[in-house]
């Protein structure tokens, strides 16, 4: 067979091999078990450069559009891993053999898919999102500690710019800014939430961002409340993400927490505060579950360590 002699035979394996290596992602035993629930189908829509895929190797090939079909709760944790699922799709057609490749992913909900079941897979469904969101929060604050432009002397809104850039450029399509919603801490005016992220019209993310240098217990009180209360009369996933340039940021780090833990919040508590495993030297994350009205939501304190390792002391 030459460089691009291919089959165009669509794999017999590719479920199973799509399916092992959706296992591997960090939400995998989820991904598997909602693509099984769905019926998809697949269209040949011929070469994929007159099918619109120009940068890349696409010479002979053919591009396929995938189309999932399921309940609105399945569709949105496949929705919420795409890159995930594409990825797996990309593989499992083994492209150097068939010839095929992965043009668009289309997604349906079935004529029966409504509202989740229970209040409580509406819930998972919504953790499974944030999560989602979560893990590039992370990531963008990689960047952020990485990026010798920010540092301790950088304004709150300066990186405020920086997440919703990232999120712009990470493929978030609706990212709105310093958006007036919700009602001001004077309970008169309109407010203006730092960052919130909507799909399809729905919302997904209330982010607020602070800068600390230690445990301003007012300041911090102000946040959280402009957060969950101000800016959150839906119940969304809420980001509350610290900026740190405290002298010792583990020792911040334990403060915060024991501060948040004895916190009076304005609203129920559903599952206390529970403090996550470190992603990296220079974030923490912990998580909580609020409800509003009886409607539960997860909740995020992110604190991101701003202070360059070479510069440690001056913080």
């Amino acid at each position: 067979m030459g460089q691009y002699d291919f089959t165009y035979e669509f794999p017999s394996d590719f479920e199973n091999r799509v399916r092992q290596l959706l296992q591997q992602d960090s939400s995998g035993k989820q991904l598997v078990e909602s693509l099984h629930k769905c019926k998809y189908e697949f269209v040949d829509v011929g070469l994929a450069y007159y099918a619109g895929l120009r940068n890349g190797d696409y010479w002979n090939k053919h591009a396929l559009d995938f189309t999932l079909e399921g309940h609105e709760k399945d569709i949105s944790i496949l929705k919420c891993h795409e890159r995930s699922l594409r990825a797996a799709f990309a593989n499992a057609l083994r492209t150097s053999t068939s010839g095929f490749v992965v043009r668009k992913i289309l997604y349906l909900t079935d004529a029966t898919s409504s509202l989740p079941a229970t209040d409580e897979e509406r819930l998972n469904v919504d953790i499974v999102a944030a999560n989602s969101v979560l893990s590039d929060i992370i990531k963008i604050g990689e960047r952020l500690c990485s990026n010798a432009t920010y540092r301790k002397e950088s304004t709150e809104n300066s990186i405020n710019d920086f997440f919703r850039d990232s999120f712009s450029l990470m493929g978030y399509s609706e990212v709105k800014d310093q958006t007036r919603h919700g009602i001001s801490t004077n309970g008169q005016d309109a407010g203006e939430v730092d960052i919130l992220i909507t799909k399809c019209g729905k919302e997904v993310a209330v982010y607020e961002g602070l800068k600390l240098d230690s445990i301003k217990t007012a300041y911090i009180g102000v946040h959280i409340h402009k957060a969950i209360i101000n800016y959150n009369a839906l119940g969304t996933a809420t980001f509350i993400v610290a900026y740190v340039s405290a002298q010792n940021f583990e020792t911040f780090w334990m403060k915060y927490t024991d501060y948040l833990k004895n916190y009076t919040f304005p609203i129920q508590v559903k599952k206390q505060l529970d403090t996550k495993t470190s992603p990296n030297a220079a974030i923490r994350v912990a998580e909580m579950i609020l409800s509003r009205d009886n409607y539960d939501f997860p909740v995020y304190f992110i604190a991101i360590n701003i202070c360059k390792a070479s510069s440690t002391f001056n913080c």
